[in-house]
């Protein structure tokens, strides 16, 4: 845990269809041991964010069921068919109120297994190092990547709709809003969208890094 990711929470998206996958959802496949998307939020979880928010939709019951036992909210979109913006919305309201507002909110995708807890600790340090008064968007080798964190003088927007979290949309038509930090680090440009990533990523190794100092 750090002093940064303290004053984030996170949103992990796992709503989607998984269409590009076939008839299977890829959140639910064996990765290291565990569901994809156990995994994922087990990841993002040690990274000390003051909440997780877990956002699902597609085969929700099962997802949930991935998640059992880990100390996170879950909350199912009704509308999660019409686009993953509909997610992002769903998730920030789903955050708790606390008396001290978050200084910023995370937004992960769960189908990113290869970034590593110190990975989302590293994009947080450089949110507060930025000011924490832009949107953060990791750009590795010239590709925007995932995850992105809102400060939270965006979160109206964003929640009203108003601000598509969208790499391209979000930069294209906010640049001012928009600061891109270079990592080095090609986990935060990779996921997985079909059978062909799934296998390449199955013959990857990832440590369980323990939470960042």
């Amino acid at each position: 845990m750090t002093a940064a990711t303290r004053n984030i929470d996170a949103v992990l998206l796992a709503a989607g269809l998984s269409r590009r996958m076939g008839d299977e959802n890829k959140l639910l496949l064996p990765f290291g041991g565990e569901p994809l998307v156990r995994h994922t939020a087990t990841m993002l979880m040690n990274a000390g964010f003051r909440q997780v928010v877990v956002v699902t939709g597609h085969d929700a019951r099962e997802v949930e069921a991935a998640l059992d036992g880990l100390d996170l909210s879950v909350s199912f979109n009704p509308h999660f068919a019409s686009g993953q913006m509909s997610s992002v919305v769903h998730g920030l309201h789903a955050l708790k109120e606390r008396e001290v507002p978050a200084k910023g909110v995370m937004i992960a995708l769960a189908d990113m297994p290869y970034l590593q807890t110190s990975d989302y600790c590293d994009l947080s340090r450089m949110f507060f190092s930025s000011g924490a008064d832009f949107i953060i968007v990791p750009e590795y080798l010239d590709q925007r990547g995932n995850p992105v964190i809102l400060p939270q003088s965006q979160i109206a927007a964003a929640t009203s709709g108003g601000l598509n979290t969208g790499c391209r949309k979000l930069i294209g038509n906010h640049p001012e809003r928009v600061r891109a930090v270079a990592v080095n680090n090609s986990a935060f440009v990779r996921d997985i969208d079909t059978a062909a990533d799934y296998g390449r990523a199955l013959k990857s190794a990832f440590p369980t890094a323990p939470c960042c100092g």
